[in-house]
């Protein structure tokens, strides 16, 4: 059996590392009046993608623990402030809150779950809307489809991957 030319042995890793860049971006309006609480419902959130919160200057975006945004506290993991913050998404369940004034108590709050990537998660179950509280029914987020497309994509580099390795292994 031959050994791989240095050519074929890059081309291969770089047909695996490919689909690393490929990962979802779910942009959101983070604003007052709006219910964040089915936000997820939809949405298969996976490590590796991302949400881009796009705000005014009224507002910030800080990553809490649960018992944060549970309370609508102040400790953060880490504070946006700059009205448009691509934030990338670890495994496990992740919780965001505006911390300015009453925004998070009025509802400015978003708590979604994360799979392990490569690994699809149920989408999130909505929490339950604090009594009292009035919100408007969000829209849509644009974008939507094309995190639907980049999955799509993920399936079609992978597969073209999995056909060319013995492709360049045998010219190799």
């Amino acid at each position: 059996m031959a050994i791989p030319s240095a050519t074929t042995t890059a081309m291969m890793v770089l047909l695996l590392v490919v689909p690393a860049v490929f990962a979802a971006d779910y942009p959101i309006t983070w604003s007052q009046g709006t219910s964040y609480d089915d936000w997820g419902s939809d949405k298969t959130l996976v490590a590796g993608d991302t949400i881009t919160f796009t705000y005014g200057p009224t507002h910030s975006v800080n990553v809490v623990d649960k018992d944060a945004y549970d309370n609508c506290g102040s400790d953060s993991k880490k504070s946006y402030n700059d009205g448009s913050s691509k934030v990338p998404l670890v495994a496990g369940t992740m919780y965001f809150i505006c911390p300015q004034g009453n925004h998070c108590a009025g509802g400015m709050k978003l708590s979604v779950k994360v799979g392990a990537a490569g690994t699809p998660t149920t989408p999130a179950t909505p929490a339950t809307p604090t009594p009292g509280t009035p919100a408007a029914k969000p829209t849509a987020p644009s974008g939507t489809n094309a995190a639907t497309s980049s999955c799509n994509m993920n399936f079609l580099v992978i597969g073209g991957s999995l056909l060319l390795a013995p492709l360049f292994a045998f010219l190799g």
